[in-house]
């Protein structure tokens, strides 16, 4: 669902915490979850209290300043942070929700992954405990958050992406600068024309893109293209991966690969580097990628927004992580005060961050990560209005579907396969094939 609303939000103050609220089991189709086993007060605890916080977007080391802040600030309450692949999170999240004794009270929640989790029993409802989200976080994480109207996580992280281009590679091409305007957004059908005159004066790449095989940066390539998320029908559970839009859309991604503007057998980690190291002209990527080009004294680059394609919308990408509270915690107060200083106190957890990463769904706490030094770097001209714009005009979220995982896994081998030179009607109507038997057990 796309936030292409234009309405201006105002960054208001944080919820107070007075109010005296229940938790209850979540609505829609994941009601079988029970009610919390504490109620929330929001008021300190008088004795000792441990929880468990399992995490998949941060390292240890990374998020330690954020709990370490909220310990100082809350001495009776200790946060035992566990890091978990992203490989391994559902297992995880399986295996030890509804286990007492080896409980996990608060877990990182991938946005897109929501209806799947809240499918399942696993988030309780937030919806009295922070009922006015709405003037504190941005709209799209808060509609990631909301299911059927009720609030089943915390959003804390939102993203979205720039496209980066090597000044010395388009000089080389006799190529002006893109303009970070974006009412002068470039189109894709441009961009095929610009990245092979780069390729041709001497770029090794004229196109990458950073996330080359994955649904949340190529998604807005078939919403440009008018084909939609992929998704449609009650519960987006109907495959919609093979329309006109979206054989546009990947005829002309895998014709990059196929011209030799874009690199095969490369793995995501490795295409910041392409970039970083000079071999690549225009670079789609997020702007947590800015610090490492940064680092290159003598890289000059520049920003520009991320291409549509002609006679489409504008669409970028968006998303990231929410907290949600497991209803079965037992701990679920002590929880929930973490809760809300992680993703409302004073703009939330970013403040004690030491790494530029992506903008914090509190509003509050984007206007910080904006001022961020990375973004005074004149490299970096334009970026901040342009995220800015970016996140209220042109941010599509990725399609809630209690299917997500099983849409993931199919879509990311499918543009592997376009990657590698797969025909892309036949490709797409694979993937929607697979993506019928993947689904039946939902219907």
């Amino acid at each position: 669902m796309s936030i292409h609303n234009g309405v201006k939000r105002s960054a208001a103050g944080v919820l107070a915490a007075t109010a005296l609220v229940a938790l209850s089991g979540c609505g829609g189709s994941g009601a079988g979850a029970g009610p919390s086993n504490e109620t929330i007060e929001f008021t300190e605890p008088t004795e000792p209290v441990t929880i468990t916080y399992a995490g998949a977007a941060y390292a240890p080391d990374q998020i330690k300043p954020v709990l370490d802040a909220f310990m100082d600030a809350h001495p009776n309450i200790t946060v035992k942070y566990e890091s978990v692949p992203f490989d391994d999170f559902n297992s995880v999240l399986a295996a030890r929700l509804g286990n007492t004794k080896d409980a996990i009270d608060v877990f990182d929640v991938d946005m897109p992954r929501t209806d799947a989790y809240e499918a399942r029993g696993w988030l309780a409802d937030l919806s009295d405990a922070f009922p006015d989200l709405a003037d504190s976080v941005d709209p799209g994480s808060l509609e990631a958050a909301t299911i059927d109207d009720t609030l089943v996580a915390m959003p804390y992280q939102t993203s979205t992406n720039l496209m980066y281009y090597n000044k010395a590679l388009l000089d080389a091409a006799g190529q002006s600068y893109p303009s970070a305007d974006p009412e002068e957004r470039l189109t894709w059908e441009s961009m095929t024309e610009l990245a092979t005159g780069a390729h041709g004066a001497g770029a090794p790449y004229g196109l990458v893109f950073d996330q080359i095989d994955r649904y949340y940066q190529l998604q807005p390539l078939a919403m440009s293209a008018g084909g939609g998320p992929g998704a449609s029908g009650d519960g987006n559970l109907t495959p919609d991966v093979s329309n006109d839009g979206w054989i546009k859309a990947f005829t002309w991604y895998g014709s990059l690969f196929d011209d030799g503007l874009s690199p095969r057998g490369i793995a995501v980690g490795e295409t910041p580097d392409l970039f970083a190291g000079g071999q690549v002209a225009y670079y789609v990527g997020g702007p947590w990628w800015a610090t490492k080009f940064e680092d290159e004294a003598a890289f000059d680059f520049g920003v520009a927004p991320f291409p549509a394609f002609e006679g489409g919308e504008a669409s970028t990408p968006t998303g990231g992580w929410s907290l949600g509270l497991n209803p079965n915690s037992e701990k679920a107060n002590a929880a929930a005060i973490f809760m809300k200083f992680f993703g409302l106190e004073d703009g939330g957890y970013a403040q004690y961050l030491t790494a530029l990463a992506v903008p914090p769904s509190n509003l509050d706490g984007a206007e910080a990560f904006y001022s961020a030094e990375a973004f005074e770097d004149p490299r970096m001209a334009g970026a901040v209005d342009l995220m800015k714009y970016e996140l209220e005009n042109s941010a599509d979220l990725r399609v809630q579907t209690v299917g997500y995982v099983e849409f993931e896994d199919v879509m990311t081998r499918t543009f592997s396969d376009i990657i590698n030179g797969a025909g892309v009607a036949d490709a797409l109507e694979g993937a929607s094939a697979e993506l019928d038997e993947a689904w039946a057990k939902f219907q």
